[in-house]
This record gives C-alpha cells, sequence and structure tokens, in this order.
C-alpha cells in the first residue's frame, strides 16, 4: 500500500511539474494574469524548498532545497528522515532514469533555475 502511495505522489508531483512548465506555453491572449501567475507559482515552488529544507534540518544535519513531495515519497518508499536517499533524492533525475536518461546531479538544479529565472524574467519584463 505505501509503494502505491509513493507512486501517486510520484505522479503528482510530475502533474505539478508539466504544470509549471507547461504555463510557458500558454498565450498571454487566453490568460492575461499568466505571467504573473506564474512568476508567484515559481516564487512558491522554490520558496516551499528552501524553507522545508531549513525544517527538516535538525533530522539531516544539513541545509539543502527540498521538496515535500519528494520528502513524503521516499518516506512512503521506507527511507526515514535522516536518511540521504530521503533528503538528497531528486524527483527529476528519477523521472530521467524512469526514461533511461542518465543525467548528472547538477541537471535538476539547473532546470529549476532555468524555470524560475525565465518566468521572473518575463515578470519583471511585463509586470513590474
Amino acid at each position: 500500500m505505501r509503494a502505491f502511495a509513493a507512486e501517486i505522489v510520484f505522479w503528482l508531483h510530475l502533474v505539478i511539474v508539466l504544470f509549471w512548465v507547461g504555463l510557458f506555453f500558454i498565450p498571454v491572449d487566453w490568460w492575461q494574469g499568466r505571467i504573473s501567475f506564474h512568476f508567484y507559482f515559481s516564487l512558491m515552488v522554490i520558496l516551499h524548498q528552501f524553507v522545508w529544507g531549513a525544517i527538516v534540518m535538525p533530522w539531516t544535519k544539513r541545509y539543502r532545497m527540498v521538496c515535500i513531495l519528494t520528502t513524503l515519497m521516499q518516506s512512503l518508499r521506507g527511507f526515514k528522515l535522516s536518511q540521504p536517499e530521503n533528503y538528497s533524492h531528486s524527483f527529476t533525475e528519477e523521472l530521467f532514469a524512469r526514461a533511461r536518461i542518465k543525467v548528472p546531479m547538477m541537471v535538476p538544479t539547473v532546470l529549476t533555475l532555468s524555470i524560475v529565472a525565465a518566468s521572473f524574467t518575463l515578470y519583471f519584463l511585463y509586470c513590474w
């Protein structure tokens, strides 16, 4: 049952990430507030990882940006919060691995920061 719940969290994570990336492809003509929404959504995604990383620091003994969904997924798989398999696991790496694509550890961070930078740039160019 826990494995099934972890799989549901994995697919929920994928839906959220696809929505986050997909926002770039929605024309502003269709949704006037799309750029602002994308900016605040990106801000929420990145801030929650910084905050969650600080919250779990007493267990992990180090500070890392951590997604709460990844923590939940790895906990459901049986990894304690203090285990590196939990706090250093990358959803993006796992997604690529399931597609049989090997990516360096830096790729998930670069992708995340690129999405955040692009949505921030659009916001400051068109909404500020």
